[in-house]
């Protein structure tokens, strides 16, 4: 049976590997954290370790222009949720650094990052593209509250494979998905191809592409540090993460406010309005915190932090008419996730937490000054 790309089917495959590749990211706190407690790594080996994972997401994402037009999507499908379900199995009784990176890696390049490409290929090819990214959006959030409410307590009896032993459960239980997987894209109208290329430069959605590399450059910066902060801040690991499900929880009005707000104010005030938030609560996740107030922020830190997102993803799209760009919007976020978490796990190892919040509000500010000329722009064009 041939699954159409606008089916309900085709819809649920989408966001259930759109959730798939955001494994690792939305269990970035307490993935540092487990490593850190339970297998006595350092902040260098731990964020090391997520590092290259994010790196093969983010190599997934590039290399799919080769294969994405030549494989069938079931097939690709089947071979990531595979990957997943080994990769998080063997992981789980792994305690050399060296080893358990190499097999992160593969994990991301060949299991998480290519059910997050397949997964956007067949958003991108909908007639509805923005309601659909909202839908994957509010979906790797309700993972991400999930993840941290339940997860915790699994970590505490079993360390790290505590992470791992249940993702790759529910991969197996993602692969039912499969068979309502299409088999590949609708197939691009040449004529009209050739007459949007005429009409549309590509250099604008590139260049949004680039202030998502940057600002997701400082969500990894943050975030995958956020669960040490709070303990360095005087919270326990498991209050810190009942605290960020919660703050996580919040975080879906971000995307529901981005949904309702649409193009009334433009995509330039809402981003500059998110990211100039984010940064005050940036400055605020240091130092001695009750749970309360440490919870406090960090919602209001996602919940705008959902809020940028989505408008940046549509600029891309906007810009995008073959859709050849859009395909990499998940290298330009995980690829900014694995940049912050590389460089920023180095300089704690030397400066501090207090480095996580430097990098992330410098890059807050560099997304903005990259991101305002293309919105202005088409502000302009609209009018």
């Amino acid at each position: 049976m041939s699954i159409q790309i606008d089916s309900k089917e085709a819809l649920i495959a989408a966001i259930t590997f759109s959730v798939m590749g955001v494994f690792a990211m939305m269990t970035g706190p307490i993935y540092i954290g487990s490593l850190m407690d339970h297998l006595q790594f350092d902040f260098a080996q731990a964020s090391l370790i997520l590092s290259v994972e994010y790196l093969g997401i983010a190599l997934a994402s590039i290399c799919a222009a080769f294969w994405l037009n030549r494989l069938s999507w079931q097939v690709a499908a089947a071979i990531a949720v595979s990957v997943v379900i080994a990769g998080n199995i063997v992981s789980g009784m792994q305690t050399s650094p060296d080893v358990l990176a190499v097999i992160r890696f593969l994990v991301g390049f060949l299991g998480e990052g290519t059910a997050f490409v397949i997964g956007i290929a067949v958003i991108s090819s909908t007639s509805d593209q923005q309601r659909n990214f909202g839908f994957v959006i509010a979906s790797q959030v309700s993972f991400g509250v999930l993840a941290m409410l339940v997860l915790p307590k699994i970590i505490a009896q079993m360390g790290f494979g505590g992470i791992m032993y249940p993702l790759a459960g529910l991969a197996l239980l993602f692969a039912l998905a499969i068979k309502w997987m299409p088999s590949g894209g609708v197939a691009p109208d040449p004529a009209a191809a050739e007459a949007g290329a005429e009409k549309a430069s590509a250099v604008p959605a590139l260049i949004v592409l680039l202030a998502m590399f940057v600002w997701c450059t400082g969500l990894g910066s943050i975030w995958n540090f956020v669960e040490r902060i709070a303990v360095e801040g005087g919270l326990t690991s498991e209050n810190a993460a009942y605290a960020i499900s919660v703050s996580t929880a919040c975080a879906i009005a971000g995307g529901v406010i981005a949904a309702s707000l649409g193009n009334r104010f433009g995509s330039l005030f809402p981003v500059a309005v998110a990211l100039f938030v984010q940064m005050v609560m940036i400055y605020l996740l240091q130092g001695e915190m009750s749970w309360w107030q440490f919870a406090a922020t960090a919602a209001v830190f996602q919940i705008f932090w959902n809020i940028t997102g989505p408008f940046l993803m549509g600029a891309v799209a906007m810009n995008d008419p073959s859709g050849r760009i859009s395909v990499m919007i998940p290298a330009a976020q995980i690829g900014g996730l694995f940049l912050g978490v590389a460089v920023t796990g180095q300089l704690i190892a030397e400066q501090g937490l207090g480095a996580a919040n430097q990098v992330a509000i410098v890059c807050c500010i560099a997304a903005l000054l990259i991101f305002a000329p293309i919105a202005l722009k088409g502000s302009k064009q609209a009018a």
